[in-house]
C-alpha cells in the first residue's frame, strides 16, 4: 500500500500502481473505517490516525451506493437507494439519508 505513497521505485511521476491502490484502499475500508459484513449486517466502527484530518470512501452494497466520511464526527450518506440497515460502533440504524455521529 505505501509504494506510491513513499515512491519506492522513484517513479511515481510517470503514475500510479493500481495494485497498489487497491491495498491503500483496503486498508484505509476494512483497516481504519473497520468496515465489515456478518451475516448479511454491514458495520463499521472507524476511528481517526492521529495525525490525520479525515479520509472518505464510497461502496457499493446490495444497491445502495453510500459515502463514508470519517474526521472528528463520522457521515454516512445515502446517495443512492432504499433505506439500509446496517451498525455504525455496535448500535443498529436504518440509513435513509443521512446519519451524523462523533467518531470514537
Amino acid at each position: 500500500a505505501r509504494l506510491d505513497l513513499d515512491n519506492y521505485n522513484n517513479d511515481t511521476e510517470d503514475g500510479l500502481h493500481i495494485t497498489s491502490m487497491t491495498g491503500s484502499w483496503l486498508a484505509i475500508v476494512h483497516g481504519f473505517a473497520q468496515m465489515k459484513t456478518w451475516d448479511g449486517q454491514l458495520s463499521f466502527a472507524p476511528f481517526l490516525p492521529q495525525a490525520w484530518t479525515g479520509y472518505a470512501f464510497h461502496i457499493n452494497y446490495r444497491g445502495c451506493l453510500l459515502k463514508i466520511s470519517v474526521g472528528q464526527e463520522v457521515k454516512l450518506e445515502l446517495l443512492r437507494g432504499q433505506a439500509l440497515d446496517l451498525e455504525i460502533y455496535g448500535e443498529k440504524i436504518e440509513l435513509r439519508d443521512f446519519y451524523v455521529t462523533k467518531t470514537k
